[in-house]
């Protein structure tokens, strides 16, 4: 499992030096504690940033405006507290609003910072001489992703940020209000572990990673290649805008979740691929993240649907063993991903029976009666809408649960309580959507969800 204390270091060209500890401590206010090291002797301000976010509570956060929520310092954790997407304020070269992850240097220009994190997913850069990081480049070198954690990625530039899990201490973080243990992303034991990469397919007019190729990664598990002509179930998991295939393992640990959704018994092995959606042609501009491409359009759903239909979908299905039933396949995505789900859904009904719509920001037309008239097929399915408490697309989550509910569809719900749009929402909707969802039998009636044995 996880060891009391982890510290990772290496030593690169320029003496770049970093380290990332997570320590069991035995006391308060978390249990843990996470020690960053980084060297840089030429650096003036170095502040962690990215998705390592200050705290909040349930009674002070609110989800239409992020300057009531409670922006606590991690060294002022209590029980119950929980971080939500608070964009990162830009502040002024001496910040009248001090940003809790301020390193400290020393005579050598090591850079250090201790904080009593607590359960969780966190992703990080550090952001050097630059105060905000959408601001801050690669290719200038105010944004440095760890090196001793370099993130999971295709190709080199296609993530920005490295991330850790910290464990839950029961001791120190169990609250009555709010259940944020997360440990079911951890490490599982050994035996256990399936493997995660990156790939490529063939995909005319796609532009990156290379010309006519295009890239996903696929999780298989650990059982998978044991046993001859065994095909897996399989699960097609979306990023959201602004993200790429390795985002779902690199900022939510994919992995380990699923691991431990089959350790548990709550799956059966499954086979998950996570594809990207940007660059299928070059008609909206290549985004690349490290080239900050931001500003790409999303491509629209029914063009990426055909894209999958056409060549990502047969090529999975001719190298890995995979089931070709839409009985056992499963389409789930975050965000425009989750736009991405509803659409295979309504216009790709038969390829899948399991669809997961995490922080869905659909905006219609939605399924209707005329829908299900010329499409019967749509009220057999196994569908999970779930999105957070604080997510600010819950407008439209709840738009499209009226249409599901207007039509008769029976899907389950998941309302995230500590969640806003961001990995630790997106996390706890995988791990549900894998126990009440992933395989449950159809149609889903009212007992559905209720247990693992139905």
């Amino acid at each position: 499992m996880f060891l009391p204390s982890i510290v990772v270091a290496c030593l690169l060209p320029l003496q770049v030096v970093a380290s990332v500890t997570i320590r069991k401590t035995g006391r308060g206010p978390t249990g843990y504690e996470v020690d960053f090291r980084y060297v840089n002797k030429t650096a003036e301000r170095v502040l962690i940033g990215g998705g390592i976010q200050p705290f909040t509570d349930q009674f002070h956060t609110t989800g239409t405006s992020y300057r009531f929520n409670g922006r606590y310092d991690p060294h002022d954790y209590q029980p119950g507290d929980f971080y939500v997407s608070n964009p990162s304020p830009q502040l002024p070269a001496e910040p009248l609003y001090k940003w809790p992850y301020d390193m400290t240097s020393s005579d050598d220009g090591v850079w250090t910072y201790t904080a009593p994190l607590p359960s969780g997913i966190y992703s990080f850069a550090y952001l050097v001489n630059c105060n905000y990081a959408p601001n801050c480049s690669i290719d200038t070198g105010h944004l440095v992703i760890d090196p001793d954690l370099p993130p999971f990625q295709n190709v080199q530039g296609d993530q920005v940020a490295s991330s850790f899990q910290v464990p839950f201490d029961a001791k120190f973080q169990a609250s009555p209000e709010l259940n944020t243990n997360f440990d079911y992303a951890l490490d599982a034991p050994k035996g256990h572990r399936g493997v995660v990469r990156t790939a490529n397919y063939t995909s005319p007019g796609s532009i990156h990673p290379a010309p006519d190729v295009h890239d996903f990664s696929i999780y298989l598990p650990a059982e998978y290649g044991t046993i001859p002509g065994k095909k897996y179930p399989l699960l097609y998991l979306s990023h959201g805008a602004g993200g790429n295939g390795a985002d779902w393992e690199n900022l939510g640990r994919m992995s380990h979740i699923m691991d431990n959704l089959i350790r548990l018994k709550h799956i059966p092995p499954t086979v998950v691929v996570t594809p990207s959606f940007y660059n299928l042609d070059p008609s909206g501009g290549k985004f690349i993240y490290g080239n900050k491409s931001h500003s790409v359009p999303v491509p629209p759903a029914p063009h990426v649907r055909q894209n999958f239909e056409k060549y990502l979908f047969p090529w999975i299905e001719s190298h890995y063993q995979v089931c070709q039933n839409a009985s056992c396949r499963a389409f789930a995505g975050l965000s425009m991903g989750g736009v991405l789900a509803y659409e295979m859904y309504v216009n790709a009904t038969d390829q899948f029976d399991y669809y997961g719509m995490f922080s869905p920001a659909t905006n219609g037309p939605y399924i209707d009666a005329a829908s299900v008239a010329a499409n019967p097929g749509l009220m057999r399915k196994g569908i999970m809408v779930a999105y957070g408490l604080y997510d600010f697309v819950f407008p439209q989550a709840r738009e499209l649960q009226t249409a599901l509910d207007g039509v008769g569809v029976r899907y389950l719900n998941r309302v995230t309580p500590f969640g806003s749009h961001y990995w630790n929402t997106w996390q706890d909707e995988l791990w549900w959507f894998g126990v009440r969802v992933l395989w449950k039998p159809l149609p889903f009636g009212v007992r559905t969800g209720r247990g693992r044995d139905l």
